[in-house]
């Protein structure tokens, strides 16, 4: 039997040592965050989401020997003994040649790493994790969601190299958001969104990604954020009255000018 390169709920999967397996689960199967362990893994694989699966990578050791192994899910929350595991699917190492166990280890350390970044349904909130990477225009105005943060209403301010601004999260309940324009001229690729807390010291910590892609052609993209927008309106305001004042005051002058010539004819 040939081996397969993913296993899913109750199944049943041939492996090799040294082979690389993606655990497949959808939803009801299995919950974000939980991990995948198995005596058969070199380590365990936490479930991430690339929608509509939740899914992981991992590697079958080399150590392992021809036999069935139990692949056992934990709950992201599970963190002591008390909490029992749950047979989630079986692997089954076939067996293979000492000149194939020999070169196993060389074969691991060439396999690719696997991709951290997430997939979410279009129609969440972003960001749902530290890895959610949605794709933005640059110059664009975006909504920032923060799900896990009840309570903490004006206290994180988020910095990345793509924004004009920092914005603050705000809500009086248990979602908070921020809006921010993106750069013109932020670079397309990934970047990074810091976060920092009131009470934080030390260095902000990295909270989420996103990915630019370049303004549309032909659009004529401004991103200068509104205060600074406002601050040109009010000097343009201020510019404008006090040309209209030196007007008036000219005009008023003249008039009373020739008022004053007008008197001194009459009088004559």
């Amino acid at each position: 039997m040939e081996p397969a390169s993913s296993v899913t709920y109750r199944g049943v999967t041939s492996v090799r040592p040294g082979d690389q397996l993606t655990v497949n689960a959808e939803q009801g199967e299995a919950g974000y965050g939980d991990t995948m362990h198995s005596a058969a893994f070199i380590a365990a694989g936490k479930l991430r989401m690339t929608d509509p699966l939740l899914t992981t990578t991992v590697t079958i050791a080399c150590e392992a020997r021809p036999g069935t192994y139990p692949v056992l899910r934990r709950g992201a929350g599970d963190v002591g003994p008390d909490e029992h595991p749950f047979r989630w699917a079986r692997v089954r190492v076939i067996p293979i040649d000492e000149a194939a166990r020999r070169a196993c280890p060389g074969k691991v350390k060439e396999l690719p790493p696997s991709d951290p970044e997430e997939r979410w349904a279009p129609g969440t909130t972003w960001p749902q994790s530290e890895w959610d990477v949605r794709t933005f225009r640059a110059g664009s105005r975006i909504t920032i969601t923060d799900n896990f943060d009840e309570g903490s209403d004006g206290s994180i301010t988020l910095t990345s190299d793509a924004f004009t601004d920092r914005p603050v999260l705000r809500g009086d309940r248990a979602v908070l958001t921020a809006t921010t324009t993106l750069k013109c001229e932020a670079t397309s690729g990934l970047h990074v969104v810091y976060r920092h807390d009131a009470d934080q010291e030390g260095p902000a910590r990295t909270w989420a990604r996103l990915r630019i892609t370049p303004a549309a052609r032909g659009d004529a993209c401004s991103s200068r954020p509104a205060a600074a927008h406002s601050a040109e309106a009010s000097r343009g305001t201020a510019i404008a009255w006090a040309a209209g004042g030196a007007l008036l005051a000219a005009i008023v002058g003249a008039v009373v000018l020739l008022l004053s010539r007008s008197r001194r004819a009459k009088a004559a």
